[in-house]
Formats: C-alpha cells, structure tokens, sequence
C-alpha cells in the first residue's frame, strides 16, 4: 500500500501507525480489541485502515504531527483561539461595567449590549458562547462578574483606607423595593497630603432597626474590611433615637468600644427637621404643606390635568413647570415646591378653577377653595421669603469639602435674616415677595383675575365670602401665621447654632 508508506509499517505482529505510536492519542475503550495496543494501533485489514484514518485519535496525532512540522508548539497553535476568548472575556466585562458605572439593570441589559456590540462588528463575542446553554449571560455569570469586578475596583480604595492617618463612618438606615431593612455605610479618610476622601464601604442587610443589630452589622463590616479601628475617630448618623441614644444607642454603644469615636449628628438633616417642625407647630402651616403634596399628587396621577396645566401656563406667558414634590427625606423640596408654585401660582389656579367647572372635579374644587384664599397666598409668599435663606445654610451643611469657617459665619448670617423678618411685622421688608403681596393680588394679568378670599372655612360650610378689610386680613396672618413661624424657626435654627 504505497499511499500509506508514510506513516504505515509492517511487523512481525502485524501493521502499525507510526504516528499515533509516536503521539499517544488517547484511546476510548471499545469492542474491537485487537485492534489495539498500548502505544500504537494494529491494522489487520484495508477496511481496518480506512477506519483507522477516520477516527479521532488518528485525527489528534495528524494534528499534533502537523503543529511539529511547522515548528509550532501544541500551545502555539491554540494561542489565536485563546487570545479570542481572552478578548471576548474582557469584552464581557467592560461591558458589564458600563452598565453599572451608568446605573442600568446589569441583568436585562447585559445581553442586549452583547448582542449591539456583535451587531457592529464586534465578533469575538462568538467565543462567549460555547453552546446554546453556555454562554456567559446568565444572572449566575453576572453577579459573579460583579464580584470580581468589586473585588478589583475595592481594593486599592481599601489600601488607601488602611493606610490613612483618620478615618470616620457614615451610617443610614433605608429599606429596598422589597421593603427590607439596610444599613448603608460609608467612609471617610484622609490621604498623606491631608485631602478627605468620601467611598462607599458596605450595604447590609438587617433582621431588625435596633441598636445591637446595627452594631455588630458595623463592626462585622469593619472587621471584614480590615480597618485600621484604632484609627476611627468619627460616626455621622441621621440623629434618630437608636443612632443616637444616651444609654443604649448606637453612637454610645461604639464609643464604648472605641474610645476615640465622636458621634456627630447630620447638620443637613438636622436642618430639614427643624424646619419641619416649625411648621408643625403652626397649625395652618402644616396644612399647607399637606395641600403642597396633595397638590403635586393631583397633576403628577393625570396626564389630561397636566395638559391643563400646561396650556394654562402658555396662556398666562409663564413657566412650563410641573408642581414639585414635598418630601421630609428630600432636604430641599419644600423650597423648590414653593419656589415652583409662586412663580406659576396663577396658573395652577387657573388650571385647578377649569377642572372643577368643565370635568366637575370634587378634588379640583376642594383644592381652588383653599388655594384661592388670602391667606394661602401669603403663607406662600412668606415661605417663598424664609426658605431660600435656610436652603442656602442647607447646601453649606452638604458640601463635600466643607469649611467650618464658612458654616460659622452662615448660620448667624440666617438668624440675623430671619430676625429682620420677623421683627419686620406688618411692614414688610423692600424687596420681598410678602412687599408686593397686595400689589399682584391686584394685578387683573396674573392673582387679579380670580376670586382671592379671605377665609375658606365660610366658604366650605356655604356661608359665601365674608368681605374683610385687606388691612384685618393682613394683621390676622402676622399674628396667626407669620410670627408664629418665624419664632419657631428662628427658636429651632437657634439651638443648631
């Protein structure tokens, strides 16, 4: 058989392929056992030749035969299809991590980016798949993915960490979608050069809110990061009672374990407290704010009075804005609800009066009948005085690289404000929104044009508007609401000073 003379040789025990006698492929157990031998396969027939070149040890020796020819190595000639899949790893990964830098959901979106990414042109992603079950997309893969990806992004942070001279913890309770109790941690330290660095440390799960468990959830973490405890010398909290209670509370349990630790409430959320409960102390006002969110809830639950709204603000010439959202945990969003409403307060009215005559709104009316008062209109502009002034001390507290310096000439700098104000009385200082008060509500373009009343209690029991002098309706609201406001959230700022 002189096709076969290449690699075919005759032995006294019969024939033999060199090739596979030089290579050792492996050899799957079978049936025919004669036909083979520890290192080598015997031929006994032409058909058993035939046979042989088709199967896949003959196969696995050609290949290696050929690698050696070209003075390749066996790794050399799979080095292009490891290159591919290491590139398509990376790929893999860099995509993930875009997807997480820009806060999209990782797991419906990662294999969607893979399948853009193969769309223009970037075909090493092929390698990702190695059949249809295995293709490096699952949830499994990607929260694996994530992992090491943290573990990379982590770690020098945490060198850092460990080699600042002081470092403090920052720690909130919060809840996920699936209403499950959180601790978030961050920390803050300080480089060789004495510059404060801000980084997220951990996101635990808690069985409960109370101090113990909030503890050991801080200390486990410290301990799992590794942190240099004897160098932490600092705790901001939000100032709840299990942060920051004197017997049994967070601050005091940690100080216990850490002596050098000084527990420092959140001046910001301070801040936000404060004025919220000056405005729970004056009746009225916390029935304003009720009636700001209610307001908000009103136009943001309809896309057909936002409309309304819309085309009511077009036709007034002012400011295409949505009515803002009140929230205690939103530091500023009273502010920019108040803010919002004095500068479109003519539309609002206009749209809430349309609702209740044209689509007879029970909601739409209820709301014109306290919006459309003296009273709310002034509280308005009132609140529109005062919260720039506390909004600016706010966004103070909440610097990054905040200056202690400038906290201490600002929070003066707003009492003295609102002492100005307060001491102003009926007489309202120039160049306020409470100055011009009288002059828009007598403007026929803008507050002018609709039924501003003096008390909207009369009204709601059917009793009809009861005709006051502009000058009793201003005193009452000095006395009733301005002044009352004022000393409470002059009496709360106080005690932050």
């Amino acid at each position: 058989m002189p096709q076969f003379k290449n690699w075919l040789y005759l032995t006294q025990h019969g024939m033999f392929c060199r090739i596979c006698r030089q290579h050792k492929p492996p050899i799957k157990k079978g049936p025919l056992k004669r036909a083979f031998i520890e290192v080598g396969i015997l031929v006994f027939r032409k058909d058993y030749i035939e046979r042989h070149i088709s199967s896949e040890p003959h196969q696995y020796s050609v290949k290696h035969q050929v690698s050696l020819a070209s003075g390749y190595s066996v790794m050399q000639a799979f080095e292009p299809t490891v290159i591919m899949e290491h590139e398509a790893v990376i790929g893999g990964f860099k995509c993930l991590y875009w997807l997480v830098k820009n806060e999209m959901a990782h797991h419906t979106n990662y294999p969607k980016l893979l399948s853009l990414a193969q769309l223009l042109g970037c075909d090493f992603f092929e390698k990702l798949k190695v059949d249809q079950r295995n293709n490096y997309q699952s949830h499994r893969i990607v929260d694996e993915m994530l992992e090491i990806l943290a573990e990379i992004v982590e770690s020098p942070i945490l060198e850092e960490i460990r080699s600042s001279q002081a470092i403090s913890l920052e720690v909130d309770e919060t809840t996920d979608v699936s209403v499950n109790r959180q601790l978030d941690l961050h920390v803050r330290h300080l480089d060789k050069e004495g510059y404060v660095f801000n980084h997220f440390l951990d996101l635990v799960t808690l069985e409960d809110g109370k101090a113990d468990s909030v503890v050991a959830a801080i200390k486990s973490v410290l301990q799992k990061k590794d942190l240099p405890v004897d160098r932490l010398y600092g705790l901001g909290t939000d100032g709840a009672a299990v942060m920051t209670g004197r017997l049994n509370g967070v601050a005091k349990q940690l100080t216990d374990s850490f002596p050098k630790l000084v527990s420092v409430a959140c001046a910001a959320h301070r801040l936000a407290l404060a004025c919220k409960d000056a405005s729970n102390a004056v009746r009225y006002m916390a029935n304003f704010r009720n009636h700001l969110q209610e307001l908000h809830l009103f136009f943001r639950n309809s896309a057909n009075r936002s409309a309304t709204l819309s085309a009511a603000a077009t036709t007034l010439g002012l400011n295409d804005l949505k009515v803002k959202e009140v929230k205690d945990t939103r530091w500023l969003s009273q502010h920019l609800a108040v803010q919002n409403l004095q500068r479109n307060l003519p539309a609002v009215l206009a749209a809430l009066a349309e609702e209740a005559s044209t689509r007879k709104c029970p909601v739409a009316k209820g709301l014109y009948t306290f919006c459309a008062t003296y009273r709310f209109v002034a509280a308005l502009y009132l609140q529109a005085d005062v919260l720039p002034h506390v909004a600016m001390l706010s966004k103070v507290f909440q610097r990054v690289d905040v200056n202690f310096l400038h906290i201490k000439e600002q929070v003066p700098v707003t009492l003295v404000t609102l002492r100005r104000i307060l001491e102003a009385g009926e007489t309202p200082l120039p160049g306020t929104f409470l100055a011009r008060l009288h002059q828009d509500l007598d403007n026929p373009g803008g507050l002018g044009a609709f039924s501003i009343a003096g008390e909207e209690e009369r009204i709601r029991r059917g009793h009809g508007i009861l005709e006051r002098p502009r000058e009793d309706m201003w005193a009452r609201f000095v006395r009733d609401v301005n002044t009352s406001l004022l000393t409470f959230t002059f009496q709360y700022l106080f005690s932050l000073n």
